[in-house]
């Protein structure tokens, strides 16, 4: 139950930076509407920077000590982060309040996919995962529908708009902090293997890269590149979009934002439905070929962004339907697979490298996608991520092809 609470809250977190950002840019540091995709990209870089450096050492450092005080480390991070951030003054403050926030995703990111894999048996790992990924929608949920609809709620009761945005932050701050106590109490200690069955220090440096031998390894780092890539596109140029077409709709910054969490609630909601359905499936069938489903999914959502009018628009609603079900799909797919192929000892090193993937792609998708943005247009990262996203879809139809592992009978029997 833990488990399932730390992968509803740290999402949540992860996803709120994102989803939030646009309003202190807006109310509280007035940067030009012109230069907000830009300098949204700039955060996003360097906080991966800081991930980039970090994901592995702590990945590493888990399947030495275990999960959970380097879970609790990244969280309290996290909610260190949160609560500086809405009392930056200057974009370079924000910049260096965001790589503090990466040294916290760090620690979290890689620890959730290594604890959604150490729990389940084999023939349950789909739904254990697809009821973990739930548990990430309604995280998501809670802020979109949550901490999302305070700045107007607070407004609305006399609050000013920059008072609101300090509000909000810090009291996502007190979550990651009592959380941090909810780690502590609830989750298991130790290591995931007998201690003298710990792979060595030389052997974890060098396991992600060792097991790229195998691809679906590699097929599911590539996954990682797009997918935690796409989660934070979503969360940073989409809300981002919504505020910017606020005055279209005669709406202000926090009347958008509140808007688009509806959208976004609405989204959600189809992923709540479609995240155990899907887990179920992935028990069913060859993992590779959930794979191949779940790309086929997000490619034709991404894409189909080029064609919609404005993310505060209703009528967008089946457009974003099965882009919602792509990006869950590809997440918990990429997760089944590694949780699969990687060896036990050195699951937590291999799901770092899994992390250090996601965040390249995040890295290049936020500092390329904020010039796209202003450049092109708001679709631009969407659609440049979707182009990407179907040619990955040939590269996992060819291995189902030539390599597609075993069979659920076979691992079942395993």
């Amino acid at each position: 139950m833990t488990n399932f609470y730390a992968s509803f809250v740290t999402i949540g977190m992860l996803t709120g930076m994102s989803f939030l950002s646009g309003y202190i840019l807006t109310e509280h540091l007035h940067i030009p509407v012109a230069e907000q995709g830009g300098l949204t990209g700039d955060l996003g870089f360097w906080s991966e920077i800081v991930v980039i450096l970090l994901v592995n050492p702590f990945g590493i450092l888990s399947d030495r000590i275990g999960r959970r005080p380097v879970l609790i480390t990244g969280i309290v991070i996290i909610g260190v982060a949160y609560a500086l951030y809405s009392f930056a003054t200057s974009a370079a403050q924000l910049l260096f309040y965001r790589c503090v926030y990466g040294a916290g995703v760090a620690a979290t990111a890689a620890m959730i996919g290594a604890l959604m894999n150490d729990y389940p048996a084999e023939r349950s790992r789909g739904k254990m995962i697809g009821f973990s990924s739930l548990m990430n929608v309604l995280g998501v949920l809670f802020i979109a529908l949550g901490l999302g609809q305070l700045p107007p709620i607070l407004q609305a009761r006399g609050m000013d708009a920059v008072s609101a945005g300090h509000a909000v932050f810090v009291f996502a701050a007190i979550i990651c902090f009592m959380s941090a106590g909810i780690f502590r109490i609830g989750l298991k200690g130790g290591v995931v293997v007998a201690p003298d069955s710990k792979a060595s220090l030389r052997v974890l440096f060098g396991s992600g890269a060792r097991a790229m031998l195998n691809p679906r390894i590699s097929l599911a780092y590539a996954l990682a590149f797009t997918a935690r890539g796409d989660v934070v596109i979503k969360g940073l140029f989409l809300s981002l979009w919504a505020i910017q077409d606020g005055p279209m709709w005669k709406l202000s910054t926090g009347e958008a934002m509140a808007r688009f969490g509806l959208v976004l609630g609405i989204m959600l909601i189809i992923g709540i439905v479609w995240q155990p359905l899907f887990g179920w499936l992935m028990d069913r069938i060859n993992r590779v070929t959930a794979v191949v489903i779940a790309l086929a999914f997000a490619g034709t959502g991404y894409l189909s962004m080029g064609w919609i009018t404005s993310p505060l628009d209703f009528a967008m609603m089946p457009a974003f339907s099965v882009l919602t079900i792509g990006t869950s799909s590809v997440m918990m797919a990429s997760t089944a697979l590694l949780g699969q192929e990687a060896p036990v000892p050195e699951r937590g090193a291999i799901m770092a490298m899994n992390g250090l993937c996601g965040s390249i792609g995040i890295m290049i998708f936020t500092k390329g996608g904020g010039a796209w943005f202003d450049t092109w247009g708001p679709w631009a990262p969407f659609v440049v991520i979707g182009v990407v996203q179907m040619i990955l879809l040939l590269a996992a139809a060819a291995i189902r092809l030539v390599a597609p592992g075993k069979q659920r009978d076979e691992l079942l029997a395993a």
